[in-house]
């Protein structure tokens, strides 16, 4: 019996579709982010209202919504009706910046006020930087104004917030997909007791591992989950100019999240036709999806940088995570999935060239011991005082989606049923990745086969 040989024809033209499949794959991920790369449900109605006077009633939950780019139409508003009695809301939204310019997205709640208009409670607003396509994320927390205090019981006691989520101050004409968090925190007991929040931010930096190769995920809900403790991990991976790559990693109370990103020097053929170097930014998420980066008062010590023929070093960090920290501006307040956001400018273009890849490595530490966890009491009311939400216990005080509680606020069950959504064009190719590496390793196995 004569064996079958698979033509060199053959197996060239594999391996061509093979790199092909590979190079648009990468050439994917290099584009701006799509509105699934942000999870969450479309908002009731596919989009959020226009009118502060008919907003759109949102459920606890993750929601998915696009903001316009004119007057008319970049502020959306919400309304979201307490669950719990002397709750905090917690609300979120993240940005998908879709161009090279300047964008920035805006949280504001509130409540109504005499002439129908918003009267804030709390608001929070979050800019593009160096990297103008990268994640913008801003957060909000609504509830007691201090430990002890009892102003602004309007805010606390409101049965019905508002919500305002628009582009702030920017002119930016593109559309931008957002996801918009909602999560209702039941009441604290002792609040006044517990740790203070630090006056100023300081974290350990840390000490670079043995690298393994994981690159992160173009999306939030495919992250790669780190095991930060006890030292920290260390991965390697390969960022190509436009990408951006999440890592998950969970915090709990007391706890504080440090990040060391380290770029290699480029040679002289790597940045030919590229001015001034490739600016890279590092980024924390936390699990309201708010975006940012502090840095110990160190000379030298950035989370944005432009780096090219130097080998470069971007670090960024977290306060230690405690309730009272809801009290100052920008510091984490909830327990839950943290993201790192590892990302660089896309390339020019008009540039004449392919966009330029290069090694990262990153060193993920989360440090501190769990302490300074909050009491909740054991049974909660509704803003009426009937009685309260089904399925809260002490155990799980954060209200995620309806009728959905949580020991920490980054859970994201789905709320709807429909996953027609879930084939992205990025997901096809993978898919489309994985057929044809495995239709090329069946052919080379039976020409392996034939030349014996």
């Amino acid at each position: 019996m004569r064996s079958r040989r698979v033509p060199a024809a053959v197996a060239g033209a594999c391996a061509l579709a093979w790199l092909t499949l590979m190079t648009g794959y990468g050439a994917a991920a290099a584009e701006p982010h799509e509105a699934a790369d942000l999870g969450g449900e479309p908002v009731p109605g596919g989009t959020g209202s226009t009118s502060p006077d008919d907003p759109t009633a949102l459920d606890p939950g993750l929601w998915a919504d696009t903001l316009g780019g004119s007057s008319t139409r970049n502020t959306h508003h919400f309304s979201y009706s307490r669950r719990m009695k002397d709750s905090t809301v917690h609300v979120g939204v993240v940005g998908a910046p879709q161009s090279g310019e300047s964008d920035a997205v805006k949280v504001d709640v509130g409540v109504l006020g005499e002439e129908g208009d918003l009267v804030s409670c709390a608001t929070d607003d979050s800019s593009t930087t160096n990297v103008p396509e990268a994640l913008i994320g801003a957060a909000v927390a609504v509830g007691p104004s201090s430990a002890e205090s009892t102003e602004r019981t309007d805010c606390l006691r409101a049965g019905t917030l508002q919500i305002a989520v628009s582009r702030a101050y920017s002119s930016n004409t593109s559309e931008i997909p957002v996801a918009i968090k909602v999560v209702e925190e039941a009441p604290v007991t002792g609040a006044a007791s517990l740790p203070a929040a630090e006056e100023t931010v300081t974290f350990p930096v840390p000490d670079a591992g043995s690298a393994r190769e994981l690159p992160g995920a173009w999306s939030f809900e495919e992250a790669p989950a780190l095991d930060a403790r006890a030292g920290g991990a260390t991965v390697a991976t390969t960022l190509v100019q436009g990408d951006e790559q999440l890592w998950r990693v969970p915090v709990q109370w007391g706890q504080q999240v440090a990040v060391r990103a380290t770029t290699p020097a480029l040679g002289e053929a790597e940045l030919e036709g590229i001015c001034c170097g490739v600016p890279v930014r590092l980024r924390i998420i936390d699990p309201r999806r708010a975006v940012f980066a502090y840095n110990n008062d160190t000379e030298g010590e950035v989370s944005d940088g432009t780096y090219g023929g130097e080998a470069g070093e971007l670090v960024a960090g977290s306060a230690p995570l405690r309730y009272l920290n809801r009290y100052d501006d920008d510091l984490p307040v909830v327990p839950g999935d943290f993201w790192v956001a590892l990302s660089t400018a896309p390339l020019d273009p008009s540039a004449e060239r392919e966009p330029l890849e290069f090694e990262v490595e990153l060193t993920v530490a989360v440090t501190g011991r769990v302490a300074g966890e909050p009491s909740y009491p054991g049974v909660v009311v509704s803003p009426d005082d009937s009685a309260g939400p089904d399925g809260y216990s002490p155990d799980t005080p954060f209200l995620v989606a309806d009728g959905v509680f949580s020991a920490v606020a980054s859970g994201n069950p789905v709320v709807g049923d429909d996953e027609a959504g879930w084939l992205t064009g990025r997901r096809w190719a993978g898919i489309g990745l994985g057929v044809v590496s495995a239709a090329c390793l069946a052919a080379g196995v039976v020409r392996l086969r034939s030349a014996r």
